[in-house]
């Protein structure tokens, strides 16, 4: 399934379910106004920029946030159609983003410090 500018626009995420933070909102909807942009022919995000961006999670004490299970299968969606527009050959197969278990979440500091 190919996505457009107007798919962007139009997207609503439900919120994050209760007792779970959801994705900051203002970072998730700024970062899709830069993907229409890129839809457009106005910006240009790559299909790399997308697998690998991250969002805070939303402040403590509130339910607040988009569900993170649905902002990262609209970003794959994002993901394979940026990779597909950026190909020049004919692909063998459809496009898979690569790293099913992604997610845009931060890591928590303690997995991000190597020993």
């Amino acid at each position: 399934m190919s996505v457009t500018s107007e798919d962007v626009h139009n997207i609503r995420f439900p919120l994050a379910p209760f007792g779970t933070r959801g994705y900051n909102e203002v970072q998730v909807d700024d970062f899709l106004d830069r993907v229409a942009a890129t839809l457009d022919g106005e910006d240009d995000i790559t299909a790399a920029e997308v697998h690998q961006v991250t969002f805070a999670l939303a402040p403590l004490g509130k339910r607040a946030g988009y569900d993170q299970a649905s902002v990262d299968a609209f970003l794959r969606t994002v993901e394979a159609t940026l990779a597909a527009r950026a190909r020049t050959v004919a692909p063998a197969g459809p496009y898979i983003a690569p790293a099913l278990e992604h997610s845009h979440a931060r890591r928590p500091l303690w997995r991000r410090v190597r020993r």
